[in-house]
């Protein structure tokens, strides 16, 4: 029961930040309106909808599985990582590991020179994600792999009723499931010709740690250059690790500008951000090069 409160109470705190972030960026009365556009949709009867997105871009989803709040609220992609990216650039090969309906897909192959592989074991969130592409035109920019990513290869069943962001191979008794491959993301990569990653996204409800695994041959010659990497306490041995092989990691804060170096691969570190961001950014030290002439600049305090 204490940890199903403090869960609760956590991601309570993370909406309300991230609500008053996103009004920052788009304003207190468009925020408002936001809110309850947010609400009419939650109470309505429609079964799919659309974000028409400031950018141009328009997300499909259905209602109510696959419901993107922030997106339905601010109509624009608010997470700082998001803007870090749009101020480097994302040109080359970018892997969206946990793809979901695709936002950061469509994100990301908008931006000049970036091809991209997005990975998701729903088929339900392949299936809109597939639909997104087609009505934004981008289906040729985007390869989309219906898998799951690992530390192993085989086939797994996944969980996949209710929200369909949070499919995952946990599966409950009673659950709707289906069965996925499973594979490496070095296998892959290999199978691909992909030798050389500009970003890697991954938020995989938690299961970062064995993504990672599987990406081990990767990770140990700085083969993916950026990482923008869901936080979990499960990861941080895996973070210690990167550091290890040259992986140095950051907040990024759009309001400066600013890379803030972690002092510390600690919990504590991770979990206060000096901005309501989900993601902690790693970057190679061989890739730090990226940020000449972007204006974009590295701090080692808490900015």
């Amino acid at each position: 029961m204490r940890a199903t409160f403090a869960t609760a109470r956590g991601r309570a705190s993370q909406g309300w930040h991230k609500l008053r972030w996103g009004a920052g960026i788009v304003g207190a009365g468009p925020t408002a309106v936001g809110v309850a556009r947010l609400a009419a949709l939650r109470l309505g009867r429609t079964t799919y909808a659309h974000a028409p997105l400031r950018s141009g871009v328009t997300v499909g989803f259905e209602v109510p599985g696959q419901v993107p709040p922030a997106l339905v609220v601010f109509r624009t992609l608010i997470d700082p990582e998001f803007a870090f990216l749009s101020e480097v650039g994302c040109e080359g090969i970018v892997l969206d590991v946990g793809a979901a309906i695709g936002q950061f897909t469509l994100f990301a192959a908008h931006q000049p020179g970036a091809v991209v592989h997005a990975f998701e074991p729903s088929g339900r969130n392949i299936a809109t994600l597939q639909r997104n592409l087609t009505e934004n035109g981008l289906t040729e920019r985007v390869h989309v792999h219906h898998l799951a990513l690992a530390g192993w290869e085989g086939e797994q069943e996944f969980a996949t009723q209710g929200n369909t962001y949070l499919s995952r191979p946990d599966a409950g008794v009673g659950a709707q499931t289906e069965r996925v491959p499973v594979r490496t993301l070095a296998g892959v990569c290999a199978d691909l010709g992909l030798d050389r990653i500009a970003v890697l996204k991954l938020n995989v409800a938690g299961y970062e740690p064995e993504v990672l695994a599987g990406a081990e041959p990767l990770l140990a010659r700085g083969a993916i250059a950026v990482m923008i990497m869901l936080i979990g306490e499960r990861s941080i041995p895996w973070y210690e690790r990167c550091a290890g092989w040259g992986y140095r990691f950051f907040f990024y804060v759009p309001a400066t500008g600013t890379l803030c170096e972690l002092p510390e691969l600690t919990l504590e570190a991770l979990e206060n951000p000096p901005s309501p961001a989900r993601h902690v950014i790693a970057i190679h030290d061989g890739a730090l090069g990226v940020l000449a002439g972007t204006g974009v600049t590295v701090s080692h305090g808490r900015g």
